[in-house]
């Protein structure tokens, strides 16, 4: 019996996921008579109102302020860093696992962000196809998961006011209550 060595392939792109990208992705897959369904997360950067980081008085060129006194500031853009062959290497056995779960998959395809990326652009996309609904709709919420909780990819949210915040991946559980990953 041969062993099948997972072929490793490179998810991030620099800076944001064009949209055109999504529409020539599900154009290459027109002439598989086999797909029947496509399922695909797109994650895009919001505009969200974070507390503003405190930085001490005595930093040069910043602001000085309290915890008390720290107005919200909405995000401007989120930049993304990554442990990129750590990341690379996990997203291997991720995508492994997924085929391994739905053998039926016919694609699996995901893209991440590096870089700075504009609130309102595109920064991550998982994209399955398979010959039925079920299996792309699982395997494409599988990933998207499992990526949130161990790819060592870090989202830093550059403020209106300079400032920034450190992204926390959040998940939220069956009855809609946030909690960090």
């Amino acid at each position: 019996m041969e062993t099948r060595t997972p072929k490793q392939r490179d998810i991030f792109v620099e800076g944001a996921i064009d949209p055109s990208f999504l529409a020539e992705s599900i154009a290459k897959h027109a002439t598989r008579t086999d797909i029947g369904a496509h399922e695909i997360f797109l994650g895009q950067v919001r505009a969200d109102l974070q507390p503003s980081t405190v930085i001490p008085a005595d930093h040069p060129g910043q602001r000085a302020g309290g915890e008390d006194n720290a107005q919200p500031s909405a995000v401007q853009a989120i930049e993304y860093t990554a442990y990129r062959d750590m990341a690379l290497e996990q997203m291997t056995v991720i995508r492994e696992e997924a085929f391994s779960r739905w053998p039926s998959m016919t694609c699996l395809h995901v893209h991440h962000s590096l870089g700075v990326v504009a609130a309102g652009q595109l920064c991550f996309m998982v994209f399955a196809s398979a010959p039925h609904r079920r299996a792309a709709r699982e395997a494409v919420a599988y990933v998207v998961d499992r990526i949130k909780a161990d790819l060592p990819i870090f989202g830093k949210e550059i403020l209106a006011d300079s400032s920034h915040v450190w992204k926390v991946n959040r998940s939220v559980d069956t009855v809609g209550r946030h909690t960090d990953r």
